[in-house]
């Protein structure tokens, strides 16, 4: 039979091999999460340029009486689709 000496230092043992394990996930985890939120906001910021270019696109064709059925209905939707993508990778 094992004395409690033995068992609280395999005890011990184990545990370090646990804690050394978490720590590297939890690197891995922190690594993955920084290179979504990158991703993130990059997407964010192409569909913000895309919607403010489509509002200033859709505001000088106005005035100027020509189309901007083009730009009012794919830019906006890139962009909206880009925003969503971006928050879709910040948010997780």
């Amino acid at each position: 039979m094992k004395s409690f000496n033995d068992m609280n230092q395999d005890f011990n043992a184990a545990e370090s091999i646990i804690d050394s394990n978490t720590s590297a996930l939890e690197a891995q985890s922190k690594e993955k999460h920084l290179r979504l939120s990158k991703r993130g906001q990059f997407w964010l910021c192409i569909g913000l340029f895309l919607m403010l270019l489509s509002f200033g696109l859709n505001f000088l064709f106005f005035h100027s009486e020509g189309s901007f059925i083009t730009v009012m209905y794919i830019m906006t939707s890139i962009g909206a689709c880009c925003i969503l993508k971006g928050l879709v990778d910040i948010l997780g």
